[in-house]
């Protein structure tokens, strides 16, 4: 049997999303191919610290891998949040001393996987830093490049780049914390006169919910925007859509991606916070929404149009809200969750591919970018 291609499956990262990638570090691990691939885990943790590999990654549930990187699982991350407190936890890997400095850790990276999987979501992760930390490293990886990356991972620069492509997004607006340190009462003002009614404000550059409230009037702008402003330092507020459906499209490939029928969440609470996106039982994660074969060729080709926008590679999950046939394109999420909630591999499987098949694809997509060229030619 040929070697098999080594895989550093990212986990951890410096966001709020800690949890939800050791999580979704954990499916990968449980599904890989490893007649095909040794998959070794490259764990970050919370302060930026690299934990390379030492051998190959036994298979892990998430709670044993969550308890192995001292990273907390999900539930504790939610119990946090219910508290008022941050979501990331101040635990540590076992062994602090083992962590190396990014500058330290491109050095040997190279030399130890051949492939590297994403699996970390949010800021230094999702939102091309990593990206083009591993191009300078010579590490093929899974997913978007760096520019696709970065403009997926701002709520603002997206929705630019849907309008500017002609393509259906709600009214927002975007507001920075300097200007909101400088003249918080005005910033409030501005918001409310563009939103006087019912609003959704959300840090501009998160996920998974993570400090978005839903307004419901002008009383609650302030308490928003402290909220969102403790995130991160540029806020989006957008248009509230009354009596919208959530529902998503997942899509796969480079330069010919399938796209996977779309498929519907349905929040059992006021709205689809990082509780219900994670936590079994909070909302009902449907693969196949019931919607008109009309709208559902128009939800596909918005997707196929929204990813060529950023030029996609590997994988996205494009979300949408919808009022009878009527849609616009929420956000998009180049590397959705793998967790056993999550909407991309439970569409992936409706469509015939399983999950570890999903995973191969994914690495075999990477390399395939890798050796076209993310960039073109040196």
């Amino acid at each position: 049997m040929s070697a098999r291609l080594r895989v550093g499956i990212f986990a951890g990262g410096q966001s709020a999303e800690h949890e939800v990638s050791v999580a979704s570090a954990a499916a990968i691990l449980a599904a890989i191919d490893r007649d095909r691939f040794a998959p070794f885990l490259v764990y970050i943790d919370r302060e930026g610290g690299w934990h390379l590999p030492t051998a190959e990654a036994a298979q892990l549930d998430g709670g044993a891998l969550a308890a192995a990187t001292g990273a907390g699982t999900i539930a504790d991350a939610s119990a946090r949040l219910r508290a008022g407190g941050a979501v990331a936890s101040m635990t540590t890997v076992r062994d602090p001393s083992s962590a190396l400095a990014a500058r330290a850790a491109v050095r040997s990276l190279a030399e130890t996987i051949d492939v590297a999987f994403l699996a970390i979501h949010g800021p230094f992760g999702e939102d091309g830093t990593l990206q083009g930390f591993l191009e300078l490293a010579g590490v093929p990886y899974t997913g978007a490049g760096v520019a696709a990356s970065a403009l997926a991972m701002d709520k603002v620069l997206f929705k630019d780049v849907m309008r500017g492509h002609g393509l259906p997004v709600v009214d927002y607006a975007s507001f920075t914390r300097s200007a909101w340190a400088a003249a918080p009462m005005g910033t409030v003002e501005r918001a409310i006169a563009r939103f006087p009614d019912r609003s959704v404000v959300k840090p501009a550059r998160l996920g998974s919910s993570i400090g978005m409230t839903l307004v419901h009037g002008p009383t609650e702008m302030p308490a928003a925007l402290v909220e969102a402003f403790g995130w991160d330092a540029k806020v989006i507020v957008e248009a509230y859509v009354a009596n919208a459906r959530e529902l998503e499209c997942g899509i796969l490939g480079n330069e010919d991606p399938i796209v996977f029928e779309p498929g519907e969440v349905r929040s059992h609470r006021e709205f689809y916070d990082y509780e219900a996106k994670y936590l079994p039982g909070l909302a009902d994660v449907l693969p196949r929404a019931d919607v008109t074969s009309e709208l559902a060729s128009h939800l596909r080709d918005l997707t196929v149009r929204a990813y060529r926008a950023v030029d996609g590679a590997g994988m996205a999950r494009v979300d949408f809200l919808v009022r009878g046939e009527e849609a616009w394109i929420s956000e998009m999420n180049t590397i959705p969750g793998f967790t056993v909630t999550s909407m991309f591999p439970k569409q992936a499987e409706r469509a015939g591919i399983g999950f570890g098949e999903l995973v191969s694809r994914l690495i075999d997509l990477g390399m395939a970018a890798d050796r076209r060229g993310r960039r073109g030619p040196a």
